[in-house]
Order: structure tokens, then sequence, then C-alpha cells
């Protein structure tokens, strides 16, 4: 089977989730709800039958469904994230941040370039800690310190239940510390002209 069959059988969904090889279990979580794709070392946590499992086999070392090569130009989160089809706007991305830091920054950047080539409305939340969402209108319950950034210049706005609000359409640019440290504590509404990285949850 390959991995454009396993997720036709999802077309009526919007939800998908991706596991990566960083994943730590939480609690007694026994099984991921489908569709779900393990992204190579992510396929440890699969259980029999379960899913779709991907990847060039650097980090596990089992049986995989789609073997990619191991000498090639993008990664195994970017293959997974081009076969996502249109109808899958919300993306949960498990066991993707941590470990090497030159392997989460460019996640960052697959994940962002896929948000831009989506129709509006698409979000990629990692781990509940990070999302990067498409332009457009959005609302997050926000409690405790957490920042929002761009990856590209874009104008946004930002009101609601947070200490620093920008009411008026501001220019922000990439990895700019406007949006830096800021504090929630209810829903914050953000409109964006371009995809935007938010970070939640941060710890001092």
């Amino acid at each position: 089977m390959t991995i454009h069959q396993y997720l036709d059988r999802y077309i009526s969904s919007d939800s998908v989730t991706l596991v990566g090889p960083l994943y730590q279990p939480r609690g007694d979580l026994n099984h991921f709800e489908e569709p779900v794709l393990f992204v190579d070392g992510g396929t440890r946590f699969r259980r029999l039958n379960e899913g779709y499992a991907l990847g060039d086999g650097d980090s596990y070392h089992g049986v995989l469904d789609t073997v990619l090569e191991r000498e090639k130009d993008f990664s195994d989160l970017a293959f997974a994230l081009g076969n996502l089809g249109p109808n899958f706007t919300s993306i949960s991305l498990l066991g993707f941040l941590g470990g090497r830091r030159d392997h989460e920054f460019f996640n960052f950047g697959e994940v962002h370039q896929f948000v831009r080539r989506r129709s509006p409305g698409t979000k990629v939340l990692f781990d509940e800690d990070a999302a990067i969402f498409s332009a457009g209108r959005w609302q997050f319950e926000l409690h405790g310190l957490f920042s929002l950034g761009t990856l590209e210049t874009t104008s946004f706005t930002m009101t609601g239940e947070c200490q620093y609000q920008v009411p008026e359409l501001t220019e922000l640019a990439p990895l700019s510390s406007l949006g830096l440290s800021n504090f929630g504590h209810g829903v914050v509404t953000i409109l964006c002209d371009d995809p935007m990285l938010l970070f939640m949850n941060v710890r001092e």
C-alpha cells in the first residue's frame, strides 16, 4: 500500500498526526487516532497494523511501509508533509522538537513552507508547545508566557486577553523580538497576512 492509498481512506478527515523520532509518550497512551504517519524513528511507537510508516531508516531499523533513499535533498518530514492532501488542515506533529538544534530549526522551516503553500485555515501544532498557522484570523487560548513571530516579513494585529496587544496593523520582520515574551490570560485573537509562529507554554 502506498502513502496515498492509506491517506485516501481518510479523505473526509481534516486532522492527521505525524509521530517523529523524538516522541515522548505521555500517560497511558497506547494508540493514536487514525490517520497517523510514523516518520522513521517514530515507528518505534507503532502498534500492529496501526497507521503508515515511512522514512530512510537512519533512526529506525525495522520495517517501514515506504523506504526513502538515505542520500536525498529533503527530510523525511518534508516527504510526509508533501503527501498530505488539501483536506488535512489540522496537523499534529509529535516528536519533532528537541534533539539537534539544526534539525529542530529546519523542521520549523519545512512546516512554514508547507503552511504557506496551503489554503487559509491550516494549522500545524508541535507537541502542544508551538504552532505554525496560515494567513487569516485565529484565536488561541493562551495562559502564561508566549511568543509570536514569523519567518518572513508580514503584517499582523494581536488583541484580546494578553499583556501586550498590537491593535493596529503592524509590520513584523522575521524572528523580530517585537513578539517576544508576552503573557496570555485567555483568548487571544491574531490576524495575519502570512504564516506565523507561536510558542506556547514557554518556561522561564
